[in-house]
C-alpha cells in the first residue's frame, strides 16, 4: 500500500494540474524576496496549466509518440494476436457484476476483435492481473470477446500482471512456450511505444495495432482548438504518463 501511496503521490506532483500549481505555489513564496521573480514563476505556472489544458498541446503531444495505424496485411506475418488491458471499472451495479473492462480496455477489445476477425487462424493472448478472487483483467476481456463479438479464435490468458511491464515480461512467457515471437499487439495509441520497446526486451518481434488515437475534431472551428478544456488536460495527462513510464521502464533495464 505504501508503495502504491508513493507511486500515486510521486505522479500527482509531475502530471497536470498539480505540476502547474507547484510552480504557481513555489512563485508566491518568492513574494518577500523578489517580487519581479515572483511574477515570472507565477505566470510561467499561469501558462502551463492553460496550455496543458488545450486539445491543440494534447494533439501535439500525441504526435510525438502515437504510432501509425497497421495496415491489415501485416497481419499475415504474425504468429499471435495480443491484445494488453488498460484497467477495469468496478462501478457496475447496473449489469449486477462486480467489475468490468473499463474503456480504455474496451476500445483495445474492440479493436482487437476486429483484426481478429480477420485472421480467425491466428491464436489471441490477452494481459492483465486479477481485479478480485475470481476475475482477472483478461478473464473480463475473454468473457467481452466470446459473448459481444462472438471470437472463436483460440484465447490464451495472461492473468497475474499489473503494470505495462509485467504485462510484457509475463506475455512474453507464455508466448515462447507456445514458440510463439513474432506478434500484432493491441494497445492505445499513446502507450504502443513503451510496450514495443518491453515486449522487445522480452525477445518478441512486434507489429504495432495501435487504437485509440487522440482527435482534435472540430475541424470548421479551429479556434476551439485552444480553448482549455478538462478532457483535453485528461489527454495530456494520459501522454505525459506514457512518457514519464517509457523513460523510467525502458531505461530500467
Amino acid at each position: 500500500m505504501l508503495t502504491i501511496f508513493l507511486h500515486r503521490l510521486l505522479q500527482s506532483f509531475l502530471l497536470p494540474p498539480f505540476n502547474s500549481l507547484i510552480i504557481i505555489i513555489l512563485g508566491s513564496l518568492f513574494c518577500k524576496s523578489s517580487a519581479k521573480k515572483s511574477r515570472l514563476i507565477i505566470l510561467i505556472g499561469c501558462f502551463s496549466l492553460y496550455l496543458q489544458s488545450t486539445p491543440y498541446f494534447a494533439y501535439y503531444l500525441t504526435t510525438l509518440i502515437a504510432s501509425s495505424p497497421m495496415k491489415i496485411a501485416k497481419l499475415k506475418q504474425a504468429q499471435a494476436l495480443v491484445i494488453l488491458g488498460g484497467g477495469v471499472n468496478t462501478s457496475v451495479k447496473e449489469y449486477s457484476v462486480n467489475s468490468m473492462s473499463n474503456s480504455d480496455t474496451f476500445i483495445r477489445i474492440r479493436y482487437g476483435a476486429y483484426l481478429a476477425k480477420q485472421a480467425p487462424q491466428l491464436p489471441i493472448f490477452l494481459s492483465g492481473g486479477a481485479v478480485d478472487s475470481r476475475n482477472s483483467e483478461a478473464s473480463l476481456m475473454k468473457k467481452s470477446l466470446r459473448q459481444e463479438f462472438n471470437i472463436n479464435n483460440p484465447i490464451y490468458l495472461e492473468p497475474d500482471s499489473k503494470t505495462t511491464a509485467e504485462n510484457a515480461k509475463f506475455t512474453a512467457r507464455l508466448l515462447l512456450q507456445y514458440r510463439i515471437n513474432h506478434i500484432v499487439l493491441v494497445t492505445s495509441a499513446i502507450h504502443m511505444q513503451r510496450a514495443m520497446a518491453l515486449f522487445a526486451q522480452n525477445g518478441i518481434n512486434v507489429i504495432a495495432a495501435p487504437t485509440g488515437f487522440y482527435s482534435l475534431g472540430y475541424e470548421n472551428l479551429p479556434i476551439l482548438w485552444f480553448i482549455p478544456s478538462a478532457s483535453a488536460m485528461l489527454n495530456t495527462s494520459s501522454i505525459l504518463h506514457e512518457i514519464i513510464g517509457y523513460l523510467y521502464d525502458v531505461n530500467l533495464d
